[in-house]
């Protein structure tokens, strides 16, 4: 069999399950000795090939255990997801993630005992996604390093629309680089999808009746290149670009002299559409928090200190459609609400 018992332990035999390695893209023999779980000397003295890991390991004083046909004990930390994935969901699962840093032994372990287990075939798609990470020199986010945020705090100053697109425009298998500056990087991109959105609204007031054939085809692209992103790994990047290029498209046609009010409706909608795949919804009214507007104007602050006089008017100019007025006066920026 798969499995073998020793001193109240029960062992898998990895070699046996010719397919082990194969998610992580790792031979066996290749492998380091003891690689598969932290284990003691006494315990590697106990197994029958160094490779092999726990199903069940036997009660040491003091330790939770239940009863079983090979003594007390309790479950090893593989089997565990096994048991729950096919006692919840089924003997095959379609989608099974996780953090990389799972990807092995733990998912290589959870295949080889599951298969081994039903013979069938355990999970159709495995997606392991990066980190999160914070600090200059990027560091894993943990607990264990104390190095954390919780979601709680973060959104106690930023709009929790405004986290959740920033943590959604990255590619799942990407780390995530947590910092001040990128989260209003994030908010200064959805504010200017916003007043895309707002611009369009505006328009409707003087729009004709009637619907634009151009628009409307020039939509269908747009549709079918986010599509064609998104079924890419869920290559989030190359959809959010597809984003900014129907903003700037929005952007163009609200400059237009004459505007049809289906096709503006059709942008909006489309624009509303995929937004919301990233968690994001739009408003018709587009109202901004005071901490928000803080956080932009240091953005431009520190843009005008760079020089970079672009950004610094796109959003002022973002700020000002928003109702937002921009005074640099000599005691530093202020701003009012029109």
């Amino acid at each position: 069999g798969y499995a073998y018992a020793v001193d109240g332990d029960v062992y898998y035999r990895a070699r046996k399950f010719k397919h082990y390695g194969q998610l992580s893209g790792q031979s066996i023999d290749d492998l380091e000795v003891g690689a598969s779980e932290h284990v003691s000397a006494d315990e590697v003295n106990k197994k029958a090939d160094p490779m092999d890991f726990a199903l069940w390991k036997a009660a040491k004083p003091g330790e939770i255990s239940w009863d079983s046909p090979w003594g007390a004990g309790r479950p090893g930390w593989h089997i565990e997801c096994s048991v729950m994935s096919t006692k919840y969901l089924a003997d095959t699962i379609d989608i099974h993630a996780g953090g990389q840093d799972l990807e092995f032994p733990h998912h290589e372990n959870e295949i080889a005992q599951s298969e081994a287990a039903t013979g069938k075939k355990f999970v159709n798609y495995w997606m392991h996604n990066g980190f999160v990470t914070i600090g200059k020199d990027n560091e894993k986010m943990s607990k264990s390093l104390h190095n954390f945020i919780t979601v709680h705090d973060i959104i106690k100053h930023v709009d929790p629309q405004v986290l959740r697109f920033f943590m959604a425009t990255t590619q799942y298998r990407r780390p995530i680089q947590y910092s001040e500056d990128n989260l209003v990087d994030a908010q200064n991109n959805l504010a200017h999808i916003q007043t895309a959105f707002n611009n369009l609204e505006y328009r409707k007031n003087d729009a004709t009746d009637g619907d634009d054939a151009t628009v409307t085809n020039q939509l269908a692209t747009f549709r079918s290149s986010f599509i064609e992103a998104m079924d890419d790994d869920i290559n989030v990047q190359n959809g959010i670009a597809v984003v900014y290029e129907l903003v700037k498209f929005a952007n163009r046609y609200t400059e237009k002299k004459t505007v049809a009010k289906d096709a503006i409706e059709n942008i909006q909608k489309l624009l509303k559409e995929l937004l919301l795949i990233f968690g994001v919804k739009l408003t018709t009214t587009g109202q901004i928090d005071d901490e928000t507007i803080k956080q932009l104007i240091a953005k431009r602050d520190e843009a005008r200190r760079q020089k970079n006089f672009a950004l610094s008017d796109q959003i002022r100019d973002d700020l000002k459609d928003q109702g937002i007025i921009i005074e640099d006066t000599p005691q530093g920026t202020r701003y009012r609400k029109e």
